[in-house]
């Protein structure tokens, strides 16, 4: 299953074309095809399997939001980062395609070493690095050919484990037919403003049946984006040293006007290239067999983050969207993925089992730059020049720059059980076994530095782990009356992490004793336990269902870096200074440091865990032309993981309790048979209630990154002009609320904490859409961020020496405008 990126884009790009030259022969052919444009008087119910479990979104006792394959068509949306924006009770920080991190109902994700939002492709679970310094990233897979994104909001660690504590997001290809030929294809030509440029990306499915038992369905996409962030190289020596003492330094005045060696427009330049072969095997009725393989390359210039303005803990936008550099250092970022896997359905007398396996590999590489952090930290602190600075870093694995590896392999086995009679005893059994192995390598490499630090090596890190999974889980229901049900479920899991380290450098605890001698540490960790689920659901009537869940949800402890915290003596590296010092900073509440005291950084950190209490409705009125679906919770985040500083260097620490409470909402609205409305909204209030002082937050307050207001609006409109020929045309707009965030470089304590969270203001973006539909093809003008918003979504996680002086921010895509063209032949 080893794909290249070569041989694989060219796979994808072929696909694509083949079938676009094909398709546009038969454009013209008479043949039945289903009317894009048709009008109901129904809001359609939509099939949902998050539950392991045929059943509808209705019929669901639990907060969850389904996306259609025709919704998605209609919104033009082509990644799960854009179809997030419009669910209530998400929020998520990104710097790009795949490097995204979800977190739902308040828990935070960027601590830890497992995401707090399950992924799954179809039955595989696709997990997050371990140890990334990028967050708990998932892999963004193309959304074309779809049948559905299903999102469930709560712990699900009943049915889908430890990633699960705030939700699960399931995506699910459209599967292969059989005694059908159809294809498809799509292209889309775009143009973004404020520095970007042209945009396109062509897709194309086609479904090709095998006698009466078997077909095979073939997926690719090629998209390519343009960048809209500038990279601008300052000429040497054209800006001094600067000022201050690490951590607390400060670019020169005049670092920004300074003339430059080199500017390179748009940097953030992004590819995509990916291809989806699913295989259905139906040798009899009651058996179906299904493999799939899947890979997915994206490629991009450099980060979606810019230097900004203003006030580090208010930071707004900035005049120009550009990073600024004292030396030529690209910022690749690569993401590769491939996968395998293989769902084997049967039917017997009463009840049905299911084995789903999984098999894949992912291999990020993402350089930064870090001359100016690494320069900052060094005696004379901040001089950029040899012999007496650091220079520039590099060459690494990926290039010049700070360059990080996340690489992470994963075998999954899941087999269960589970009726299908009609009696009012209804059951799912099933076993579950995880395999993964997830390698963090970090190289920060200077070779001018060598006379300043004995060696190139500023700091170089090997980190492998393993966790292996052994679970057991089941659902039993009883339908007591026909409007009243009882569910009960449990996951009994047990869990083994094994965890080595080596690190040398001039930021390491060997510093000492030579730029090369390595540190080494290996730590383990184990947990068993279980995950009870109970649920109460009261069925009026068809229309109106009510329902009651207490669920809990489990997320395995973890092992920190090593961190050098050596006081040593005054001429000590100041890196090592600043962490012993930031030690004794939080835990007692000092501003100044004992030379004498050794404090040491937590080398481990504890098992969190989250209760979740639940009431929530289903409503359907006026002949299903309106729903109201809403849901309210309260939960108890106990010893959570969170992320914190020691003066550059993060760590994962157990934190006080949180305590949430919010509602999501969701109404359809069938206006007329040619008008629709869609209205989400979520409300979030999440607060600690108990101080920490080695995180840095009190009691009362917010839990970071975390907006407490998330909304979104979406109207449509379809007219039938003849039988062949109709309009459509709709409008979006996605809001989110403020929030604070924690700053990358900054020792919180108890007491500095309101002095330096970043606060970072709402914002609203609008889309719309106009255009033709036929029977075998449509034609679709489209605007994304109408009003040209700019805006700064996060700041950007630091893989370096991590400085708040240096820190960069997320930005938005500007106003992007273009046409969507698709057809489909049968």
């Amino acid at each position: 299953m080893g794909f290249n990126r070569a041989a694989g884009g060219k796979l994808a790009q072929a696909i694509a074309g083949f079938l676009g030259l094909a398709l546009g022969m038969v454009a013209h052919a008479d043949t039945a095809s289903d009317t894009s444009a048709t009008t109901t008087d129904q809001i359609p119910e939509i099939v949902v399997t998050a539950t392991k479990r045929v059943s509808t979104v209705q019929e669901t006792s639990a907060s969850i939001t389904a996306v259609s394959a025709e919704d998605i068509a209609d919104r033009g949306l082509v990644d799960f980062n854009s179809l997030a924006q419009s669910v209530p009770g998400i929020s998520m920080r990104t710097s790009g395609p795949g490097q995204t991190e979800f977190e739902m109902r308040g828990l935070n994700s960027s601590g830890g070493n497992t995401s707090m939002v399950g992924f799954y492709l179809d039955e595989t679970p696709l997990s997050s690095p371990a140890n990334a310094q990028v967050g708990k990233v998932v892999v963004d897979p193309n959304l074309y050919d779809l049948s559905r994104v299903e999102v469930l909001r709560g712990p699900q660690g009943t049915l889908y484990g430890s990633s699960s504590m705030g939700g699960t997001v399931k995506v699910v290809p459209n599967a292969p037919e059989l005694d059908t030929f159809n294809a498809t294809g799509e292209e889309v030509f775009s143009y973004t403003a404020s520095g970007g440029g042209v945009n396109h990306r062509e897709s194309a499915m086609v479904n090709l049946p095998i006698e009466s038992t078997a077909a095979i369905r073939i997926v690719g996409s090629s998209d390519s984006e343009s960048g809209w962030i500038d990279r601008n190289v300052i000429q040497n020596g054209a800006v001094l040293a600067d000022s201050g003492t690490f951590p607390a330094v400060t670019r020169p005045s005049n670092f920004y006007t300074a003339p430059l060696q080199e500017q390179i427009n748009g940097a953030n330049t992004t590819t995509m290239d990916s291809v989806r072969i699913q295989m259905l095997w139906k040798p009899i009725d009651s058996l179906t067999v299904t493999p799939m393989v899947m890979w997915q390359l994206t490629q991009q210039g450099a980060p979606n983050a810019v230097d900004v303005n203003g006030d580090p803990t208010n930071p707004t936008v900035p005049t120009t969207n550009a990073h600024w550099e004292i030396y030529d250092t690209p910022e690749p970022q690569r993401d590769e993925l491939t996968l395998g896997s293989l769902k084997i359905e049967g039917q017997l007398e009463g009840f049905s089992v299911t084995s789903a396996t999984g098999d894949w590999t992912r291999s990020m590489l993402i350089s930064q730059d870090g001359s100016e952090e690494n320069a900052s930290a060094f005696t004379p602190g901040g001089v950029y020049n040899p012999p007496a600075g650091i220079g520039p870093t590099g060459p690494a694995p990926n290039g010049s720059g700070v360059t990080e590896k996340d690489f992470t392999r994963q075998f999954t086995e899941e087999l269960r059980a589970t009726s299908t009679g009609s009696g009012p005893f209804q059951w799912i059994a099933g076993y579950f076994y995880q395999d993964l192995y997830s390698e963090w390598d970090m190289w920060s490499i200077a070779p001018e530095a060598t006379p300043l630090i004995g060696g190139p090596n500023v700091y170089v890190d090997y980190q492998p782990q393993t966790i292996i999974q052994n679970s057991e889980f089941g659902e039993v229901s009883w339908q007591f009356t026909d409007q009243f049900k009882a569910t009960v479920g449990a996951r009994h899991y047990h869990y083994v992490l094994e965890q080595t380290n080596e690190e040398f450098g001039a930021f390491t605890v060997n510093s000492n004793l030579g730029n090369t001698v390595p540190y080494n540490t290996s730590a383990n960790n184990s947990a068993s336990g279980t995950s009870p689920k109970f649920d109460l659901t009261y069925e009026f009537n068809k229309d109106l269902l009510v329902y009651a869940t207490v669920a809990r949800g489990f997320r395995l402890g973890g092992v920190n870096q090593p961190i050098p915290v050596a006081y040593a003596t005054p001429n000590a590296n100041p890196v090592l200074k600043g962490n012993e010092c930031g030690l004794q900073a939080k835990l007692l509440l000092t501003t100044t440091c004992d030379p004498t005291l050794l404090l040491q950084a937590p080398a481990t950190f504890g098992n969190d865990t989250v209760w979740n209490y639940e009431v929530g409705e289903k409503a359907a009125f006026l002949d299903r032309r309106l729903i109201l679906n809403a849901s309210g919770y309260f939960e108890r985040w106990e010893n959570p993981q969170l992320a914190t500083n020691l003066a550059g260097f993060g760590i994962t620490v157990n934190g006080g309790e949180a305590q949430i409470f919010g509602f999501e909402a969701e109404m359809q609205a069938l206006i007329t048979r040619e008008w629709d409305f869609n209205l989400n909204v979520g409300y979030t209030n999440a607060k600690f209630v108990e101080a920490s002082a080695i995180s840095g937050y009190p009691s009362g307050a917010q839990v970071p990154d975390i907006p407490k207001v998330t909304s979104a609006a979406t109207i449509r409109w379809r007219h039938q002009l003849t039988d062949d020929l109709g309009l459509m045309a709709s409008l979006e707009g996605d809001y989110v609320g403020n929030r604070t965030d924690a700053p990358y470089g900054e020792t919180l304590t108890l007491l500095n904490i309101n002095s330096y969270l970043v606060h970072l203001p709402a914002y609203g973006l609008l889309n719309a859409r106009f255009g033709f539909t036929g029977q075998q093809w449509a034609a679709t003008l489209f605007v994304n961020n109408l009003t040209n918003k700019e805006v700064l979504l996060d700041p950007e996680p630091q893989i370096n020496l991590q400085t708040a002086a240096f820190t960069r921010y997320l930005v938005n895509q500007p106003l992007t405008g273009g046409v969507d063209i698709t057809y489909k032949f049968k």
